[in-house]
């Protein structure tokens, strides 16, 4: 219940960030329709058998071709919106359907060779009936969770358009995984070709015009910023209830032209499966870590720096962290137990491997937030709410929930 109700959360977040995004001060909206056809990659051994991947998605956007706010002119007009999308998945009895809400921003790119591309990025939630099941839909490891994350990223190429009307052709990728709220999660990974089509309406006149000093003045904002995550994840295939990650965070840095938020900072996550295993005499721990039990809390708990880097849009946030964890001694026993495998007759742990000391070294994380007052208002007092998914190198860790607090000082500005 607990790792549907984060997901619940999730998409409501998300839906609220592009509801107010969408509704600054847009030149036009629009409406697509758009039909997909892909391949989906093998998830595990004896995978079910798929035909090809075919979606339905709607979509509803603006664009934002005005100077209302830094952010739009900072990064050359980008389109917002949200697409709602139903997909077959090629296999009705084992995998089923799935329905996603996908908020996204749309670049343009590649203006140097021509106009016509754009980059459409998304991360959003989607819903499947059917999961696995270690009865009754056993081969089927890649979903094992109603709610998960979505992420789309989409090239089109505009192949017909006019000032109403236009129809594109894309190259899509579309990922789906649960965020180790529960296991297996092997995930859904389909490449697409896609046709799509758009209305246009509600348009109007707008000049884009060059404010001089905009222009001509580089501005900077140095933050402080704090915040406390509630995550929730799993630790293995043998102990699969979802439990608690306490996370706390504290960075620095600047704002870039009230758009582009550069920090670094510290992290501190005390991991409840992990103390739950020690405190409980868990089987590697009884044998090759029962020093661990010493001190349960500070075995579980993981320590570690990072970098950072978010988009600032108003009150919608976008950000991306890189970390090394400098303390997290329990990954030792996780990566273990879900690295095991069987071999001739018996089952052998994972091997510490230079792929393992990999992952458990980088961490990163990935996700949204909503900011209580408008980012290019340069407030000095600021908090936030934020959904994101963190990672071991990649590998989902677990997902998270988050309430921050950002004090700011004068913005300044400068010369070019």
């Amino acid at each position: 219940m607990q790792n549907k109700l984060v997901f619940i959360l999730q998409l409501t977040v998300f839906s609220l960030f592009f509801i107010i995004g969408s509704a600054q001060s847009p030149d036009f909206t629009f409406a697509g329709l758009e039909y997909s056809i892909g391949k989906t990659s093998t998830a595990n051994v004896n995978f079910p058998s798929l035909s090809p991947q075919q979606g339905v998605l709607f979509t509803i956007g603006t664009t934002n071709n005005d100077n209302s706010h830094e952010w739009k002119r900072q990064l050359n007009y980008p389109e917002t919106g949200v697409t709602f999308s139903y997909v077959s998945l090629g296999n009705s009895s084992q995998l089923g359907n799935t329905f996603s809400v996908v908020p996204y921003i749309n670049f343009k790119v590649m203006q140097k060779w021509s106009s016509r591309y754009n980059l459409k990025v998304g991360l959003g939630a989607s819903y499947f009936p059917t999961i696995y099941d270690e009865i009754e839909n056993p081969n089927n490891k890649a979903i094992s969770t109603h709610f998960t994350w979505a992420f789309r990223s989409n090239l089109y190429y505009d192949l017909m358009r006019s000032e109403n009307y236009h129809i594109k052709l894309g190259l899509g990728y579309f990922h789906n995984s649960n965020g180790h709220t529960r296991l297996p999660n092997n995930g859904l990974n389909t490449f697409l070709f896609s046709v799509y089509s758009q209305l246009n309406f509600n348009k109007k006149e707008v000049t884009i015009t060059e404010d001089s000093n905009q222009s001509s003045n580089k501005t900077s904002q140095r933050y402080f910023t704090t915040r406390f995550g509630l995550g929730q994840r799993v630790l293995s295939k043998y102990n699969n209830d979802s439990k608690d990650v306490y996370a706390f965070s504290a960075s620095t840095g600047k704002i870039i032209n009230k758009t582009f938020k550069y920090g670094y900072g510290l992290y501190y996550r005390l991991y409840k499966d992990y103390y739950d295993y020690i405190h409980e005499n868990g089987t590697l721990v009884a044998e090759l870590y029962p020093e661990y039990r010493d001190n349960a809390t500070w075995n579980a708990s993981n320590i570690g720096v990072f970098g950072s880097g978010e988009l600032l849009l108003s009150h919608f946030g976008i950000e991306f962290e890189l970390g090394i964890n400098l303390h997290k001694p329990s990954y030792k026993f996780d990566w273990q137990i879900n690295e095991e495998k069987y071999v001739d007759g018996q089952y052998q742990l994972g091997e510490l491997n230079w792929y393992y000391k990999l992952k458990k070294t980088v961490s990163s994380r990935l996700g949204a937030k909503l900011y209580a007052i408008n980012t290019n208002k340069v407030p000095r007092h600021n908090v936030f709410l934020g959904a994101f998914i963190n990672s071991n190198f990649g590998q989902a860790d677990f997902s998270e929930l988050t309430l921050g607090y950002m004090y700011s000082l004068p913005i300044k500005s400068r010369m070019k």
